[in-house]
């Protein structure tokens, strides 16, 4: 009776069991039942946390009420306890009712992680894949079905995968126009709602990597990315000799390769949580390659300052760049 009490308190009685346990229930006399509910009470920790406070107080009250009424016609320890079994009963009823509600709603919520403009973060996920998210980045899954058959996220931003390698059941990411699909694998992704392509750089084995538009698919392999055209699905391969300087990010630095000086700004506002406004005469049209700090703006604006010959003014969260 005991272990069935137990279980039934922990929402963890199988049909057959839950059947036991009433026609143990309807086969006890008032006593037996009260001197059982006596012993839980005395000697068993029970969480109530999960029982309204107006509830708890309406169940105090009638114990107190019935207490009286027996002192009144005569003290008789042994009716107070069924008194007590009688309307602890529900407590435990309603107890298990909402402890398996609130499992229900933690197993069916989707698990979101986000990073703001200039945050980073990092995430373990249950099968031991870890992830860390650059700025504004978005991460879910369904605690309910993830690691199951599949391991199943979807995801905006960057991020930096290092996934737990299991054969039977794959890592799947669903994002932005593509889907990537692994077993156990290091990896950058970048893809973001607003950006015209999309990057997977990898480090170590191998990935599957489709376009959900064009159904275009690659097979991915270490020192290689694979830049996706959002517009027309088309997946292109190039050689990338240091897959790390990609995501040199997650050491807190911003490397550049010969990248659009519109490009280099962009990535300091993201990065930074700011507002660059460009008012030169004579912007700067080359290319930029270089390494910027993550952690330290005024060192990122003085090289820029020399490396164009312009001129910062910081003004709050926004930043002016003229000609000097």
């Amino acid at each position: 009776m005991k272990k069935l009490e137990t279980k039934y308190r922990n929402d963890e009685l199988s049909p057959a069991e839950l059947q036991e346990l009433r026609n143990r229930i309807k086969s006890m006399s008032d006593y037996e039942i009260g001197e059982e509910m006596y012993q839980t009470w005395m000697n068993e920790k029970i969480d109530v946390t999960s029982v309204p406070d107006k509830q708890i107080d309406k169940i105090k009250a009638q114990i107190e009420n019935s207490i009286k009424e027996e002192k009144s016609n005569g003290f008789d320890f042994s009716r107070i306890i069924q008194i007590a079994a009688t309307i602890l009963l529900p407590v435990f009823i309603i107890l298990s009712g909402y402890l398996y509600y609130e499992n229900r709603q933690i197993a069916t919520k989707e698990m979101i992680v986000c990073t703001a403009r200039g945050e980073r973060a990092s995430v373990t996920l249950p099968d031991g894949t870890a992830v860390s998210l650059n700025s504004e980045s978005r991460l879910a899954y369904f605690p309910q079905t993830y690691n199951k058959k599949e391991r199943k996220i979807s995801f905006d931003g960057e991020g930096y995968f290092q996934i737990d390698k299991n054969k039977e059941v794959p890592f799947i990411i669903d994002a932005q126009g593509l889907q990537v699909k692994v077993l156990g694998t290091t990896f950058n992704l970048l893809v973001r709602k607003d950006h015209k392509t999309a990057e997977l750089a990898l480090e170590e084995g191998s990935v599957w990597f489709g376009a959900t538009q064009s159904h275009k698919n690659v097979i991915l392999h270490p020192k290689q990315k694979a830049i996706l055209d959002q517009s027309t699905g088309n997946i292109f391969i190039i050689a990338e000799e240091d897959t790390q300087k990609i995501s040199a990010w997650r050491h807190g630095n911003m490397i550049f390769r010969n990248t659009k000086f519109s490009e280099v700004i962009h990535t300091i506002e993201q990065s930074y949580n700011v507002r660059i406004n460009i008012t030169c005469k004579n912007c700067p049209t080359d290319t930029f390659t270089g390494t910027l700090p993550l952690t330290n703006l005024n060192e990122v604006l003085e090289v820029i300052e020399k490396s164009y010959h312009l001129k910062a003014q910081i003004k709050g969260k926004e930043i002016i760049l003229t000609d000097i």
